[in-house]
């Protein structure tokens, strides 16, 4: 329901303060056993107020706004640890609160939202339960000063002190909003006064209530899930925007499969066209796919021919894991056009196979790739212009592009962020550097997971990149992620990245696969500084910053 708080909209979630029974407060030891983390509380926050306000049009207003991670810990009258209040920004003004049940045997996670929330001065309110409590007992010992719930909804600061000649304590409580001293007296029928939500719970009991914090909890992990697979972490700040109008994270190179072309490195989708098959179980997925595979080697001759690099702007075709077949251009001369054309070229090969409205993705993607080529002695970067190049080197262009592309051998724990669009291999440099920053500043705190064995390596290419102990469990895994991101997070807002990309990985049996049909591969060596094969084409990813810095990365291992 929504009450109205001196001019302050509160949406109560929980509902204990309708029908209330009195019961014993929970002890110390249970407070333990179902204390609510700070980081916990966050998830739950970030989680489930997207997801609410993305279903209720009342918070259309919260869209882009997102929650600060750092909350101020409320606490019942009778010492216990209440809520874990976050505020919400927008624009850097505050437009809302957000009350996260700091105990399980509150019930559900989510207690209380506000809206248009009116301002509070905590400190006045502190300093002045001060003061009052030595003013009043100037003898006397200050045991604590907490800010409390004292009788919902008012917010205020309390001050415990014991008088030193009776031995008694007293509670001195000032209003956080109107700095009033309030006498501690119970409430009655007709007359505020002190009272303790823990001390009020619902007439079914604490299990129901138990009950209650485990389906939050659920929901939370499912929203988790949801939004991980959009690249999105709920560990860390995320407005609303980016929840629902992400896709899948390009940060996951394995969400792409590609059949022939370049190997991108984080894609941009332009467009989309056609409709995707309803696709219900993994034999049905990999039908499809299957079905896409043979689509392409139908339209390889003709897209090679007239579309594909070094004749058009095409530079990779694949599937990707919604099913949809892809297309990728190099950043340039691509209009609705040229999309149309091609459009029309896979849907009436498709239709030939009994395909109707074909899916097709069209998007630019990242690349960066190089070939030695004999005609000018050097190396030579994909997507250059092919002006002034030879019919052999362009005959050598032609061969790489219709092979397979390299592939990553390993396998993804977890991808967040987005891989901004790259246009050139100047943008790519620029790129790097920025990660490898964020690299050099983390290293101190990442020595600790690096000692301990939980990480194996780490480091910066097109993305950050963490390399995870395959031997940990799923459990162990997922609290390094979490722990991990949010440290690489805090990191890049300072240099003014949001949705950094990071991907988890277990060890990787090579860092790339070579091309089915490559020649002299054997030749290739590390990327690290190494000279590749002049036969072969590889990816760029020298390593640009500080071997210094890095050395906490790549090149530190435990061992």
């Amino acid at each position: 329901m929504i009450r109205n708080k001196i001019g302050t909209r509160v949406l109560l979630l929980a509902v204990f303060l309708a029908a209330v029974a009195l019961v014993p407060a929970v002890n110390a030891q249970n407070e333990n056993d179902y204390s609510v983390t700070e980081e916990v509380a966050f998830e739950h926050a970030n989680a489930q107020i997207i997801d609410f306000i993305a279903n209720d049009a009342e918070f259309e207003e919260w869209k882009g706004a997102a929650i600060d991670p750092k909350p101020l810990e409320l606490y019942d009258p009778n010492g216990q640890k209440l809520y874990h209040q976050f505020s919400v920004y927008k624009n850097n003004s505050l437009i809302g609160r957000v009350d996260v049940g700091a105990n399980k045997t509150l019930g559900q996670s989510i207690q209380v939202i506000e809206q248009t929330p009116v301002l509070y001065n905590i400190t006045e309110a502190v300093n002045k339960s001060i003061e009052t409590a030595r003013n009043e007992y100037p003898d006397g010992e200050i045991k604590s000063t907490e800010v409390v719930v004292y009788c919902y909804p008012s917010i205020g600061a309390m001050t415990v002190i014991k008088d030193k000649a009776s031995g008694d304590e007293h509670r001195i409580f000032v209003d956080a909003y109107t700095l009033e001293v309030i006498p501690d007296r119970h409430a009655t029928e007709t007359e505020p006064g002190i009272w303790s939500i823990f001390d009020r719970r619902l007439q079914n009991g604490v299990e129901e209530n138990l009950k209650s914090w485990q389906a939050s909890d659920q929901l939370t992990k499912s929203i988790e899930q949801e939004a991980a697979s959009k690249g999105i972490c709920i560990s860390v700040p995320v407005t609303l925007n980016d929840y629902l109008n992400s896709e899948a994270t390009n940060v996951n190179y394995e969400y792409y499969n590609y059949f022939f072309g370049l190997y991108s490195l984080g894609n941009t989708v332009i467009s989309r066209y056609g409709k995707l098959p309803v696709l219900e179980n993994e034999e049905q997925k990999e039908n499809w796919n299957s079905t896409l595979e043979e689509l392409s080697n139908r339209i390889e001759d003709p897209v090679a021919s007239k579309y594909m690099y070094p004749h058009g702007e095409v530079m990779s075709c694949g599937i990707n894991d919604r099913g949809y077949f892809v297309i990728l251009f190099k950043y340039g001369n691509v209009d609705e056009p040229l999309m149309n054309e091609m459009y029309t070229l896979i849907d009436d090969s498709a239709k030939e196979m009994g395909i109707q409205d074909v899916p097709v993705e069209f998007g630019y993607g990242t690349y960066w790739e190089e070939i030695y080529l004999e005609g000018i002695n050097g190396w030579y970067w994909f997507g250059k212009s092919t002006e002034n190049l030879s019919k052999s080197d362009i005959n050598t262009l032609e061969e790489v592009m219709e092979h397979k592309p390299t592939m990553p051998l390993n396998k993804t724990i977890a991808a967040y962020g987005i891989i901004p669009l790259l246009k050139d291999p100047n943008e790519i440099n620029l790129w790097q550097e920025k990660l490898y920053t964020i690299t050099c500043q983390i290293q101190k705190k990442m020595t600790p997971y690096m000692e301990k064995g939980q990480i194996i390596t780490y480091g910066a290419r097109i993305r950050l990149e963490i390399e995870i102990n395959e031997n940990l469990s799923s459990e162990e895994q997922n609290t390094v992620v979490k722990e991990v991101y949010q440290i690489i997070d805090e990191e890049a807002r300072k240099q003014n990245i949001t949705d950094v990309p990071v991907v988890f990985i277990t060890p990787e049996e090579e860092s790339m696969t070579e091309p089915d049909n490559s020649s002299n591969n054997s030749d290739s060596e590390s990327d690290v500084g190494g000279k590749q094969s002049k036969n072969n084409s590889t990816p760029g990813f020298g390593l640009l910053a500080s071997l210094t810095c890095l050395y906490g990365g790549w090149k530190l291992k435990r061992k």
